[in-house]
């Protein structure tokens, strides 16, 4: 594996890595395991402010473990891949 290979996916497995090393964002993850939510269902669903729930998916989402699709003016987050049930 060549070098720069291997510090991309090193990279890529640090910020997984950190973005599930909060346990509000694994509630999140857990609530989406369930079903795809909008940041207000997962606000309310987690007790969390909207603010601070769609601060914590933007790390979810930069980390490749969560998407959004907008669907009208709502935002509906779900899991990119079944496997990530697994975590």
């Amino acid at each position: 594996m060549e070098r720069s290979a291997k510090d991309h996916l090193f990279q890529q497995i640090a910020l997984i890595t950190q973005a599930i090393a909060n346990p509000h964002r694994l509630e999140l993850l857990d609530l989406l395991v369930q079903t795809p939510r909008s940041v207000e269902q997962l606000a309310q669903a987690s007790a969390m402010s909207v603010a601070n729930t769609s601060q914590h998916l933007q790390r979810l989402k930069q980390a490749g473990l969560v998407v959004g699709e907008r669907q009208g003016t709502t935002v509906i987050y779900r899991l990119t891949d079944p496997v990530i049930i697994r975590l």
